[in-house]
């Protein structure tokens, strides 16, 4: 693939390479306290993926009745007081390198085009949504609400695989019943979450919509960005 085509890919998908690089972002911890088992709302500095590290309260934590989280903030209620990690996510490469200038250089050069293959072009075909109108979540007794913006529907869980046409590459996508997601594409992994329906990949969103063997990213702010990804397991 040529230069520009890497280039003219980034700059079309709005791949912002820092969302993706290690040094850039760390993970980091919130302590969150409903004190009088009142609602309390405790910022995040970055978005990231969430999960309890540590219950610090006689009062049980259980996620989507007592904690949730969404981009901004950690919630918490009925007396849960916890501490959380808050996972941001970097890139994880899987190519060999050296400890040279240039292969760093080549690695965020890297990162930004399998982030591209993510994310991808435009699929030929119309998008074939489910039929079916009704949200699975209210049959779901893990649903606890308008407040539990982690759910994530049984229909996004499991493994499935997308293809990419402009950079001839096929992508292999996990999506954990938590909402983390893995996502391996042209020599590369890539990590997210997927919180209020959407998938969260560093500072990209994209909205998830159930198709009739899978689903479908759409870029926010492109819906042109389309990528078709079909159930494998």
């Amino acid at each position: 693939m040529s230069q520009g085509i890497r280039t003219s890919i980034c700059w079309t998908l709005g791949i912002a390479a820092l969302a993706w690089s290690t040094a850039a972002l760390a993970d980091y911890r919130v302590t969150c306290e409903s004190r009088d088992n009142r609602y309390q709302r405790c910022p995040l500095n970055q978005p990231g993926y969430v999960t309890m590290h540590r219950q610090l309260s006689n009062a049980r934590c259980r996620k989507g009745r007592d904690w949730d989280y969404d981009r901004r903030e950690i919630w918490v209620d009925d007396g849960c007081r916890a501490e959380f990690n808050v996972a941001t996510y970097g890139h994880e490469h899987h190519r060999g390198s050296s400890h040279g200038g240039s292969s760093r250089h080549d690695d965020h050069k890297d990162a930004k085009v399998a982030a591209g293959v993510l994310v991808g072009a435009a699929v030929l075909g119309a998008l074939i949504h489910n039929a079916n109108k009704h949200d699975a979540k209210y049959d779901d007794e893990g649903y606890q609400g308008a407040r539990h913006n982690s759910y994530v529907p049984a229909w996004m869980v499991g493994t499935f695989t997308g293809y990419n046409p402009i950079h001839n590459a096929s992508i292999r996508m996990t999506i954990s019943r938590d909402g983390e997601m893995t996502a391996v594409a042209d020599g590369q992994t890539l990590r997210g979450w997927v919180n209020g329906g959407e998938l969260h990949v560093g500072s990209e969103v994209f909205t998830i919509s159930q198709s009739r063997d899978g689903f479908v990213t759409s870029q926010v702010g492109d819906r042109h960005n389309q990528v078709h990804y079909h159930r494998t397991r």
